[in-house]
């Protein structure tokens, strides 16, 4: 019989909900059956941001953050998956990811086409090669990165999966 590594099991599942979250995110939202589109670079994230009179903190959105943290993960995947380790391809292809998202929900109506988004999706997207590239360094080893990073899925990802099933059954 042969024995299931844990580890590879969870990499792929955690893997497959990460895709599965993307393609809902992006693509699946009821009620967003409207066209818009901005190409004024840092126009909306600007609006998002707010300067509070005196003290001069910063507020920054929920969808700023959003959109950079929906990628980290896609650049680090397509690290561990790219043949040559460009860091360069992989940024581009994150980047040419996003224009055909944002083109794609223009074409279909799913909600906003906003040049910001592609700018934050692609530096979250650059944010997780820098974490791959980081990783890469200490460990000197692509297994043990792929290791490493099956491990943190598992203690992020999890936690997440059981959120994002809770979430499912309270809003239904």
């Amino acid at each position: 019989m042969k024995r299931i590594n844990l580890l590879k099991t969870m990499f792929w599942f955690m893997l497959i909900f990460y895709l599965f979250l993307l393609i809902t995110i992006l693509f699946i939202r009821t009620g967003a059956d409207y066209r818009s589109i901005n190409l004024i670079p840092f126009a909306t994230i600007s609006e998002y941001i707010n300067v509070y009179d005196g003290i001069r903190t910063k507020r920054v959105d929920v969808n700023v953050w959003g959109n950079v943290l929906l990628f980290i993960p896609a650049g680090i995947y397509f690290m561990l998956f790219a043949k040559n380790r460009s860091a360069m391809k992989v940024f581009c292809a994150i980047l040419y990811i996003s224009i055909s998202v944002e083109i794609i929900q223009f074409i279909f109506a799913i909600g906003a086409s906003d040049i910001d988004d592609v700018i934050l999706n692609t530096a979250g997207g650059g944010l997780g090669i820098l974490f791959y590239s980081i990783l890469h360094f200490l460990f000197k080893s692509q297994d043990r990165v792929k290791r490493f990073i099956s491990a943190l899925s598992m203690i992020v990802g999890v936690p997440l999966f059981f959120l994002t099933i809770t979430l499912y059954y309270v809003n239904r």
